[in-house]
């Protein structure tokens, strides 16, 4: 079985979601602490021209390094929802798939939510139904594992108490702080993703701008044609063989 670990990303870019869907358990990370200005709490799209602009939660970070980023409250949620619908609108109002994608958007920003972590799972949640993703999720504080566990050893202590025989991981930091000597000595592969961003066509854009949230592709190409992409995209790497 393998097994994927993330920090939970608001409406996440396609690379997030392409290793969700090769990993049979992905798990959210709910009980680490919030990272300022990351995807922890916001997101790229596109405006009208093609320009990057952020979407991002407003939320009370007083303190925020000493509690658990499923604790961070969200604040005066009824102004940024509005906001941000509003810009987003805004940002793709030529885009071809508007009409279809922009009433999904105004149902979520109705959500009951009091926590940014609540309102970031609930974009992976909209993006995986979307997508149609089946992949389960697991959240770091319904696992039981040591919590003294740190950096490497969160993620092997994760892998254990799944009984996962493969960590599947990103290319990001955890290339360098991975201690993968302890992996193998008890059995458990490390695979690193091998992701080829899929293009696509951008209202307002003569180059393809790769990392943005999966809102772009959705507003530029529509749900079907989306999920063609991903699903053919996703099904190009990462064969993993079960282990007998």
């Amino acid at each position: 079985m393998n097994i994927s670990i993330h920090q939970p990303h608001y409406f996440p870019w396609i690379g997030y979601l392409d290793k969700m869907a090769k990993s049979d358990i992905f798990v959210i990370l709910d009980q680490v602490q919030l990272e300022k200005g990351s995807q922890m709490i916001r997101n790229c799209v596109l405006d009208a021209n093609g320009a990057k602009k952020y979407i991002t939660i407003s939320a009370d970070t007083k303190d925020y390094l000493a509690r658990e980023y499923r604790s961070i409250q969200t604040k005066d949620i009824a102004g940024w929802t509005t906001r941000q619908l509003n810009a987003l609108k805004n940002y793709y109002r030529k885009a071809k798939y508007q009409k279809e994608i922009m009433p999904i958007l105004e149902h979520f920003f109705q959500g009951n939510h009091d926590t940014v972590c609540q309102w970031v799972c609930a974009s992976i949640e909209l993006a995986r139904k979307i997508l149609d993703i089946k992949t389960p999720l697991n959240y770091q504080s319904q696992i039981e594992y040591d919590r003294e566990n740190k950096r490497s050893d969160l993620v092997y202590a994760i892998c254990e108490a799944l009984k996962a025989d493969v960590y599947f991981s990103g290319r990001g930091a955890s290339v360098s702080y991975l201690e993968r000597d302890k992996f193998a000595a008890n059995h458990i592969d490390i695979v690193f993703q091998d992701f080829q961003h899929p293009v696509y066509s951008q209202c307002g854009r003569a180059t393809f701008i790769p990392g943005v949230s999966v809102i772009d592709m959705l507003f530029n190409c529509g749900i079907e044609e989306s999920k063609r992409i991903f699903w053919k995209n996703v099904h190009n790497t990462h064969e993993f063989e079960e282990k007998k």
